[in-house]
Order: structure tokens, then C-alpha cells, then sequence
């Protein structure tokens, strides 16, 4: 048994409510922030603390390459003694290989899911020129959480997460979006929960803000799903689907959102 596919003859997955902000000043058309900011300021202290740590362990390891270079030169002499120095190099540079410095996965996806960020911000400035005020890497009060993207324009106010993956996203017979061998519930009920914070901090309607899991890199099924109030969207079909829905907030209730959002979201990094 399979997710049914989206019905064509349903409305756009994407909605917002409309809202009425106090007024401001203009600020539509317009970026702010630093796309992927806190992800890779992540990842860069991931990498160091690895990389002290590696420093600790520098002596066993430089230890084990001379050891594993004597051994194999000590090995090869008794057949071949011309070939006993080269044995030796050999060996130590296996082994000096294998106990290199590498940065987690851990650490590495950081520094994947801060270049997706950089990919979405790349294709959300097509919005400002129609009149939309995007926000970047957005810290969300009273939390420790970022918000990768907030999107402000006529066709309402989207809180978008990137996610930047590899591989194909499916469904199991009960219903539930999985990533490979993770199970996509609790991603989407975070971004739901982030979405609805980012309302409360602007003091709008809970549901003034549609979140919208953004993929790069994975096929989604039948194209867009709408998942526990989430809309998953292909990156390359986000701009065009928000471009596409029909007007909900006046050029003037944008620039007045957007200007609350300048005064009362600070950056996360």
C-alpha cells in the first residue's frame, strides 16, 4: 500500500493566512541574513574540537606509521633487501593514511545541509524582485533553534527549512515519509513547531506562517506532499509554486510584516 498521490483538482498545498501588522517601514524586496550561517559555524566547531582531540592522539599515531614502516622493512629485507626501503615507505603510508585527520559524518552533514541553505537563498532572490522580503538563518526566540529561511510576500508568509540530500524519499505502508532508514515524523514535526514559533515572536495567527520543507537532492513522491501541516517541495519547484498563488497580503502588509520581522528576529549566528 502506497501514499495516495496529490489530487489535481485540489487547491496549492501551499496557504497562508493573511495578516495585519502593525505598521513599519518598508522593507519588501529585499535579503537579509547569511544563508547556512549557523550550520557551518557548526560544523567549524565540530571540526575543531575533532581536531584537538586528533591532536591528542598524534604521538600513538605518528608512532604507529614508524612501527608499521619498520616492520615491513624489516619483513622484505630477508627476500629482497633492495626492496626493503621501498616496503617500508609503503607500509607507512597506509597506515599513515588510514589514521589521517577525518571530520566526522557528524560533522560533514553540518557542512552539507549549510550549502543547501546557500542553494535555496540562491533561488529565493528571484522572489524579491516581485515584491517578496526574504529572511536568512533567523535565531528563534526563547529557543536554542534557527529558522534557515522566512519568506514574506503577496502570496502570504512561508518559514522554509532546507534540507539537502541524497537519495529518494518514501513512504511505508502506514502513511509515514522516511529518508533512507529515517523516519521523516519528528523533522516535520520540528519544522511545523519552528514555524509556529517564528507567529508567536511576530505576534500573528499560529497558523499565519505555512512551513515548508524544502529538498535538494531527493526525488520526492508525485512531486509535493503535505505532511502534518508541513508542504515537502522540490527546490527547484519552490519559487514557481510561490509565485503562483493567488495575493493575500497587500504590498503594504508585506513591507509592515517584513519590517517586524527586521526589529524583532536577530540573526542565529
Amino acid at each position: 500500500m502506497s501514499h495516495p498521490p496529490p489530487d489535481p483538482d485540489r487547491p496549492p498545498i501551499l496557504v497562508a493566512v493573511p495578516t495585519t501588522p502593525s505598521p513599519g517601514g518598508v522593507s519588501s524586496g529585499e535579503a537579509f541574513g547569511c544563508p547556512g550561517a549557523s550550520a557551518h559555524a557548526y560544523y567549524r566547531r565540530r571540526r575543531a574540537a575533532e581536531w584537538t582531540l586528533y591532536q591528542r592522539t598524534l604521538p600513538w599515531r605518528l608512532a604507529t606509521v614508524a612501527l608499521a614502516g619498520l616492520l615491513a622493512g624489516l619483513a622484505v629485507r630477508q627476500a629482497a633487501p633492495a626492496l626493503a626501503g621501498w616496503a617500508a615507505a609503503l607500509a607507512a603510508a597506509v597506515v599513515g593514511w588510514r589514521l589521517r585527520f577525518r571530520v566526522s559524518q557528524d560533522a560533514r552533514n553540518w557542512r552539507h545541509g549549510a550549502r543547501g541553505e546557500r542553494r535555496t537563498a540562491r533561488q529565493l532572490r528571484r522572489l524579491t524582485r516581485h515584491g517578496w522580503a526574504v529572511f536568512h538563518d533567523l535565531a528563534i526566540p526563547g529557543s536554542g533553534a534557527n529558522a534557515d529561511h522566512l519568506a514574506v510576500g503577496p502570496g502570504g508568509t512561508f518559514l522554509l527549512d532546507s534540507k539537502n540530500w541524497r537519495g529518494r524519499l518514501a513512504f511505508t505502508p502506514d502513511g509515514t515519509l522516511w529518508y533512507g532508514s529515517y523516519p521523516l515524523t519528528a523533522t516535520l514535526a520540528t519544522i511545523a513547531w519552528e514555524a509556529s514559533a517564528l507567529a508567536g515572536a511576530l505576534a500573528i495567527p499560529a497558523n499565519a506562517i505555512q512551513p515548508v520543507m524544502v529538498v535538494h537532492g531527493s526525488t520526492i513522491p508525485w512531486g509535493e506532499q503535505y505532511l502534518g501541516g508541513v508542504a515537502v517541495l522540490p527546490a527547484g519547484r519552490l519559487v514557481v509554486t510561490l509565485l503562483a498563488l493567488p495575493p493575500l497580503l497587500t504590498p503594504e502588509q508585506v513591507a509592515q510584516l517584513a519590517d517586524r520581522a527586521t526589529a524583532r528576529l536577530g540573526p542565529a549566528a
